[in-house]
């Protein structure tokens, strides 16, 4: 008979739970992209293909992503006009 673990036992509090997942994430941007995605309102654009593709084509160039390329191209655009 093989012997086995009480489950019940391993159970962590939960400021022991997140204190570690806070150290496992060290160094990592999830923190920091869950602040981000606070107070942004989600909305669909229609863009034609060919623009789609030059977008992506420059996010990538940039290391962000396609959200955040045509975000920061509307701010410098807003800020432009005002």
């Amino acid at each position: 008979m093989a012997i086995v673990k009480n489950p019940k036992r391993n159970i962590k509090p939960k400021a022991e739970r997140e204190a570690q997942a806070f150290i496992a994430n060290a160094g990592t941007n999830q923190i920091t992209d869950e602040l981000r995605k606070q107070n942004k309102e989600p909305i669909m654009i229609r863009i034609d293909p060919d623009l789609l593709r030059r977008i992506d084509h420059a996010a990538k160039r940039l290391g962000i992503s396609r959200s955040a390329f045509i975000v920061s191209s509307a701010a410098r655009q807003v800020e432009s006009m005002e």
